[in-house]
């Protein structure tokens, strides 16, 4: 949609201003629709197909347009609409076909968007994302040697497409190949950090194999259905717990069922929610009401609904439910005598545990996920330091060179505390996050997690960039990532 409609960068501000000065220009109507859509702003995009389709209501590009708008506010069954609209308009159109094939796989409709995207690929055979898209539908079929040749296909036309390499290590770790598949999905984690898909299946497979599996999933109750199909996709660690959490007590407060598929989760909490049942209408979170959910307004509908979102906004909505959500976190098994051991480990060195997270890796690609630089952690160790009873000073970060910089407070890390738990290298750092006295976060939802599930934190602080400098911060009343 996006190649077919614009162009990058200048498209946004030439199609608005065009659209400004010619209203009733239908076809600029469609490129400022597509630059919004690149600039991720869907629901602009949204207003401007609308506002084009007022104007010309028979028009296929302007369907289109809707529809991929519609579909990124995860509008699905709207966006399907205006997606049969635009395919009615123009039979046998490649782009309308192949947009609405992604559309029917995302929501889950597999033979519908298989047959759609074998049309549009028919007709458009260097389509990777379509090829993508088909593969994932047939895999979901059970049929992994069709999806092998869609992930091969699509990686011949894009060589180290993300969603291709996904792709290649699904249809591998189907076949029982876990080691070809863990070798793409780090492949697709450098090609895409922030993608959750590559982070969760990598983390699955070696903590089977770590502290074996999770607990079955039950059996559903009957209740009323609240989905969160997204869950290990969209986001890493810290942010699945907040979609998780947040979602598992808006179901609980509502008499509803949580359905999962299978995540992180299951094997570090041992939580055990039925898999997702048949598709429900998807909601975007911030068009499902979240905190009248926590207030036990249930969502309308007889059915339930699939809710997709990152859920960092502010967490004060949450704050009354915090005992249920920090319970809901708590480790099991293998896992739990690790974190205890780790936690032990880091106690016997001091009476004060000071525990600073500094994240770097996938962090500062751009404005949204800035860095906060060390010396403002420094800057404000100096002035507390001296004020602790003996203080041990944690450092939690994916860079552990950075501890150089700390050297005068002998920082303890991760290695410092045993082994790592494979696919789950990250764990201690949450853990101890989670236990400590006091916390200095990064602008990250990975230590604001921490710092909400921290049942006994005496103090909290986070980067403020207007100061430049480390500010108190009450993780369970801010937003869970800064602008």
């Amino acid at each position: 949609m996006r190649r077919e409609l614009g162009g990058r960068g200048a498209a946004v501000a030439a199609g608005g201003g065009g659209a400004l000065a010619a209203p009733a220009d239908t076809g600029l109507l469609v490129r400022l629709a597509a630059a919004q859509q690149i600039a991720e702003k869907p629901r602009a995009a949204v207003a401007a197909a609308r506002r084009g389709l007022s104007l010309d209501p028979a028009s296929p590009e302007l369907h289109l347009a809707l529809g991929a708008a519609l579909d990124a506010v995860h509008a699905l069954e709207a966006a399907g609409r205006a997606l049969d609209r635009a395919g009615r308009l123009c039979p046998g159109d490649a782009a309308v076909l192949a947009e609405h094939g992604r559309l029917c796989e995302r929501a889950g409709l597999a033979e519908r968007a298989a047959a759609l995207l074998q049309r549009a690929l028919a007709a458009r055979p260097d389509d990777g994302d379509s090829w993508v898209a088909l593969g994932r539908a047939v895999l979901r079929r059970g049929d992994a040697a069709w999806a092998g040749r869609c992930a091969r296909r699509a990686l011949w036309l894009a060589p180290g497409l993300p969603p291709g390499l996904l792709l290649a290590g699904a249809v591998r770790e189907a076949q029982g190949a876990d080691g070809e598949a863990l070798a793409l999905y780090d492949r697709a984690i450098v090609a895409a950090p922030g993608l959750g898909t590559g982070f969760s299946r990598r983390a699955m497979l070696l903590l089977r194999r770590a502290v074996g599996e999770g607990p079955p999933p039950r059996q559903p109750s009957g209740k009323r259905r609240l989905s969160v199909s997204t869950l290990g996709h969209a986001g890493r660690f810290g942010n699945q717990l907040l979609q998780y959490g947040c979602l598992r007590v808006c179901a609980e407060r509502n008499g509803m069922e949580l359905e999962t598929p299978e995540w992180i989760g299951r094997s570090l909490y041992g939580l055990d929610d039925p898999l997702p049942g048949p598709p429900l209408p998807s909601l975007h979170e911030e068009d499902c009401g979240v905190p009248a959910l926590l207030d036990g307004r249930a969502l309308a509908g007889p059915d339930g609904h699939d809710v997709v979102g990152y859920f960092c906004g502010d967490t004060a909505p949450l704050a009354p439910h915090r005992a249920r959500f920090r319970a809901l976190f708590t480790p099991v098994g293998a896992v739990a005598e690790r974190a205890a051991a780790a936690l032990d480990g880091v106690r016997v060195r001091g009476r004060t545990l000071v525990a600073i997270h500094l994240r770097r890796g996938d962090f500062g690609l751009n404005d949204r996920f800035w860095i906060a630089p060390e010396a403002w952690y420094l800057d404000w160790l100096a002035g507390v330091w001296p004020s602790l009873d003996r203080p041990v000073l944690y450092l939690a970060t994916d860079a552990p060179e950075l501890a150089e910089r700390f050297a005068r407070y002998r920082p303890v890390l991760a290695g410092d505390l045993g082994a790592p738990l494979p696919g789950a290298e990250f764990f201690t750092d949450h853990w101890i996050l989670s236990r400590a006295d006091v916390v200095a976060v990064s602008n990250s939802s990975f230590s604001v997690t921490a710092a909400m599930l921290n049942p006994a934190l005496r103090a909290s602080l986070r980067p403020d960039r207007e100061r430049a400098r480390l500010v108190p911060f009450d993780p369970w009343s801010a937003p869970v990532l800064l602008p």
